[in-house]
């Protein structure tokens, strides 16, 4: 019995699927997720999501959000995710070092300072997924 992955953020459905496995980066750290999981909800950090069909992997960086697991179905509500072959890397890297400027010049009581922080994380992410 496969597994449905939806993933969808807020200006678009990102991709629905069925799929063997699905691997993603919670804000206490990466989990796994196969057919038969108990019901299951986490918040995501900025990192990788992956998932598997046929033992081919497909990954996307996702900006954060929540996943939801219940009765095999995934669902995914990110701030932003890309597919791997989607992201501009130039991008990226330039939003990477603008972020890491401005940080060098903010304390962490700045109000920008989790903005800022935020956009690393998600530059980050898009690079690892990337490369």
């Amino acid at each position: 019995m496969p597994l449905l992955l939806d993933i969808v953020t807020p200006e678009r459905r990102v991709i629905s699927v069925e799929c063997d496995e699905v691997q993603a980066h919670g804000v206490l750290g990466g989990f796994g997720i196969r057919p038969g999981h108990t019901p299951f909800m986490s918040a995501l950090d900025a990192g990788r999501l992956a998932y598997s069909t046929q033992g081919k992997w497909h990954e996307y960086a996702v900006g954060g959000g929540f996943l939801q697991v219940v009765d095999n179905r995934v669902t995914v509500l990110a701030d932003t995710a890309e597919a791997k072959n989607e992201i501009d890397v130039p991008r990226a890297e330039r939003t990477l070092r603008e972020a890491e400027e401005r940080l060098r010049t903010l304390t962490v009581q700045d109000g920008n300072y989790k903005l800022e922080a935020a956009r690393l994380r998600r530059s980050t992410a898009r690079l690892n997924v990337a490369r």
